[in-house]
């Protein structure tokens, strides 16, 4: 309670003596004075808060050893998909006595529940006022990210290049050095930035990495920055070594295809948030974290952050009832980027990633059309046929020499796709436009959907969680609902609930 108290006055001393035209970010004279005059009380209140864990990391580390996470499904995907044959219908043979029944070449829509899609609110994209910079007592960088010119003020003190070789006294010294810098602006600016552009979690660690880039004069110094802005920001971000310095951090879901180690039963894992990282088998840690770091990564949160800057466009061509069909779409180009550098999630974390708004507004308008007013069945069935049809297929082997999971929007962007990247957008597009509940379906080497209806509807079925699921799988050329892919009919997948 003493040191509460302590700290308390110190903050209200600061407050009270601060000019008033401090935030003004043309009086450096005035502000370089103040600075200069509460500097040893600021001095104090970061000694106190750094002191026991600067102690900490002074101790023998421990040696930890390292894995590499594998590929969530390493059977090898189909490099032909089948093509489903055609759904004849049976010949009816009337006499005079006997009334032709109505061929079952659709559902009766009397019987089925009608589809009406709702057209989302126009939300066009919108780039955030910049929040204000802080005065700094040195220089400020520019940062584009992402289509963003964001400027961020540091202390010259941060720029201390680290080239002697790691070791627990290097490192505590690294932080303390860093600790004792007037890195408060940096901090501030870093978090108002993370506000105000809805910044997930692993965009916020890519603008750390981004700005130590900048500023720092070697790649060790730069992973030691990251590590202590990480840390002051409330992350529970680690240090390793052994020759280099190395940045790890745990997440809220399994990543796959990085390097790991496990501590305390928690996986930290370095990821790739400024480039891939390649880390040998074994390195030292410290087992004690900072009081003030706790949060991880978190994957299962959908994204919040929209880039800017250039638009993309696309315009997909296919056939609905012997009729061309296209639909143009517009998406921020640099966001396409920005996906490109999330490190390889679970399936069900592909699905849940939102369109942008205006893109997503414009294939609501552009599908309405085709299943406004029609049965479920039907509906579901167009929106299988757009997404087998519209989209050319590649293994992820083919287009981009390794396994990648494509997010909806980056389906929606590339040449090709594969059998998880369509599902995921399926999936989507179902729960968005039609409100129907999607699980996806693991198959070794194959992923597909399934869809419950409000009415049964004929074909591959099973039961899940109480609900009655028919498989829809988005890769099998020409297929319906009901129709699973001939070569995995037979084997029980791994059912992932998503929507």
């Amino acid at each position: 309670m003493k040191m509460k108290k302590t700290l308390l006055t110190s903050t209200l001393l600061l407050c009270a003596t601060m000019p008033a035209g401090i935030t003004n970010a043309q009086d450096n004279s005035e502000y370089e004075r103040w600075r200069a005059a509460t500097q040893q009380s600021f001095q104090t209140y970061l000694d106190d808060n750094d002191k026991a864990f600067i102690g900490f990391l002074k101790q023998r580390w421990e040696e930890v050893e390292t894995e590499t996470g594998k590929n969530e499904d390493t059977a090898p995907k189909p490099l032909d998909i089948p093509v489903a044959p055609p759904v004849i219908a049976p010949v009816i043979i009337s006499t005079p006595a006997t009334q032709p029944k109505p061929l079952p070449d659709k559902p009766d829509p009397s019987s089925s529940p009608v589809i009406s899609v709702i057209t989302p609110n126009p939300q066009p994209i919108v780039i955030p006022a910049a929040p204000p910079i802080i005065p700094p007592a040195g220089p400020s960088t520019d940062v584009n990210f992402y289509g963003y010119r964001l400027a961020i003020p540091y202390n010259q003190a941060m720029t201390t290049s680290f080239r002697q070789r790691p070791s627990p006294e290097s490192i505590a010294d690294g932080w303390e050095r860093l600790a004792k810098s007037d890195y408060k602006p940096t901090l501030e600016q870093l978090k108002q930035w993370q506000s105000s552009l809805h910044l997930s979690d692993w965009a916020a660690a890519q603008l750390v990495a981004e700005f130590s880039s900048k500023i720092a004069t070697t790649d060790n110094a730069r992973t030691l920055l990251s590590w202590f802005l990480m840390v002051k920001l409330g992350y529970d971000a680690r240090l390793a070594y052994n020759d280099d310095l190395y940045l790890l951090m745990p997440a809220d879901d399994d990543i796959f295809g990085v390097t790991f180690f496990t501590l305390l039963g928690q996986r930290y894992y370095a990821l790739p948030t400024n480039g891939p990282v390649s880390v040998s088998t074994t390195v030292f840690t410290y087992g004690k974290q900072h009081e003030s770091a706790s949060d991880i990564l978190k994957f299962k949160t959908p994204e919040g952050f929209i880039a800017s800057g250039q638009e993309g466009k696309r315009t997909l061509t296919y056939q609905q009832d012997n009729k061309d069909v296209s639909v143009v779409l517009s998406y921020p180009a640099e966001q396409i980027r920005y996906l490109s550098t999330l490190p390889q999630l679970g399936l069900s974390r592909y699905p849940t990633a939102t369109l942008p708004a205006s893109t997503r507004e414009q294939i609501t308008q552009q599908l309405r059309p085709l299943l406004d007013g029609q049965s479920e069945e039907i509906a579901v069935n167009r929106l299988l046929n757009f997404v087998q049809n519209a989209f050319k297929y590649e293994t992820d082997e083919e287009q981009f020499r390794e396994e990648n999971y494509l997010f909806p929007l980056e389906t929606l962007h590339y040449a090709a796709s594969d059998c998880e990247d369509r599902a995921a957008l399926f999936s989507q597009l179902v729960n968005d436009l039609l409100g129907l509940p999607v699980v996806l379906l693991d198959y070794p080497g194959h992923v597909a959907a399934a869809v419950a209806f409000n009415r049964d509807v004929d074909g591959d079925v099973f039961m899940h969680n109480g609900r009655r699921y028919t498989v829809t799988d988005p890769t099998y050329i020409n297929a319906k609902a009901g129709m699973a892919m001939p070569n995995f009919a037979a084997t029980p997948p791994d059912v992932i609930d998503i929507f």
